[in-house]
């Protein structure tokens, strides 16, 4: 928990943001701050974020969140190697506060030391109480949605993009099936629905990498 204290922080300012954001498309306090537990992923509420509408479009924010997450797969069947020998009654609750970071904190540990549950947890807590806690405190403070946190509202979405690219490069082989999502998510958005054009470029890259036999 302690070598995951920065993360209170740096999760509380963009759940600040969000909680901001979210007053700012007319969601109530009490959605808002179930958005950010029940969802609890800030890349796909930012991407949600970014899809909302007067009418929200509710299959290709659903959708959305399902391909953001898809990369919890990975993640939970790297943990299971790690942790699977215990009862799900101890590891599904605290999978429920599974982060990136944490993840990747915890692999890092699990190769130096004994495998822990416990340090699993203890990386989790400080990530989701800055998350939560954030959005609440966001929704809460008199700040204008249509002030300068505007900006940094609707940067969210590509911002948490951003910060997952690093860990989806595979140097050279990574260009054409990037270069192939950007090019349909423009079209898609250009001449179907910009709803559905993050989704349509992701699949369209995704399914080029898979018939090249491309590697995770």
């Amino acid at each position: 928990m302690l070598a995951a204290l920065p993360f209170l922080l740096s999760n509380g300012v963009a759940g600040v943001v969000m909680g901001v954001a979210y007053r700012g498309v007319g969601l109530g306090f009490v959605p808002s701050v179930l958005f950010s537990v029940v969802v609890y992923s800030a890349t796909a509420q930012a991407v949600t974020l970014g899809m909302w509408a007067a009418v929200p479009p509710i299959i290709p924010m659903a959708v959305a969140c399902i391909a953001t997450n898809a990369r919890y797969l990975v993640m939970g069947a790297h943990l299971y190697q790690i942790f699977g020998q215990l009862r799900k009654r101890i590891t599904l609750p605290i999978l429920f506060l599974l982060a990136d970071a944490s993840w990747l904190m915890t692999s890092a540990d699990a190769e130096s030391n004994d495998a822990d549950i416990g340090y699993l947890l203890g990386a989790s807590v400080p990530m989701a109480v800055g998350w939560m806690g954030g959005t609440a405190l966001g929704y809460g403070l008199p700040l204008a949605p249509d002030g300068p946190l505007s900006v940094a509202a609707a940067l969210l979405p590509a911002a948490f993009i951003v910060t997952l690219l690093p860990t989806q490069w595979r140097g050279a082989r990574s260009v054409l099936p990037w270069l192939l999502s950007a090019a349909g998510a423009l079209l898609v958005g250009r001449f179907v629905s910009p709803n559905w054009a993050m989704l349509a470029g992701g699949a369209i890259g995704t399914g080029f990498s898979m018939m090249r036999a491309d590697h995770a």
